[in-house]
């Protein structure tokens, strides 16, 4: 069943820093560990708690669990999008015109205006085979 797609949403810069921590981990975190994990934090650690229930509205998290913290309950959060959902969301948002866009941008994420490396045209061609076979 295809996977429903994701409503428009914005990361403000202290969500992204605690969705790259989910993103970067395999397990579900609670907010205590996630503060603790974003590099370079100048912002106290509580307010990690306004952050994680901005992305709760956002749909960008949900809660895993609820377990034992110490000595009371707490919730683990879970991403609900991958990293590279999130940024084909801000690309369809910006690229909407048609082709010529998704080319120019294609080409900028190579980093040229031509493409010369071999291991990258494979992977592209691997990719559209099995978006074909998908279609079929």
């Amino acid at each position: 069943m295809p996977k429903k797609k994701q409503e428009y949403f914005y990361l403000s810069p202290k969500e992204e820093a605690a969705m790259k921590v989910l993103w970067n981990t395999d397990t579900a975190l609670s907010a205590s560990e996630i503060a603790e994990r974003i590099p370079n934090r100048t912002w106290p650690a509580s307010s990690i708690q306004s952050i994680l229930r901005s992305l709760e509205k956002k749909n960008a998290i949900k809660v895993e669990a609820i377990t034992k913290l110490g000595k009371s309950y707490g919730r683990l959060f879970r991403p609900t999008l991958s990293a590279n959902e999130y940024a084909a969301m801000q690309f369809g948002r910006y690229y909407q015109k048609g082709k010529n866009d998704c080319f120019s941008m294609m080409s900028s994420l190579l980093g040229n205006t031509y493409i010369e490396n071999e291991e990258i045209i494979e992977a592209l061609q691997a990719l559209l085979a099995e978006y074909e076979k998908k279609e079929h």
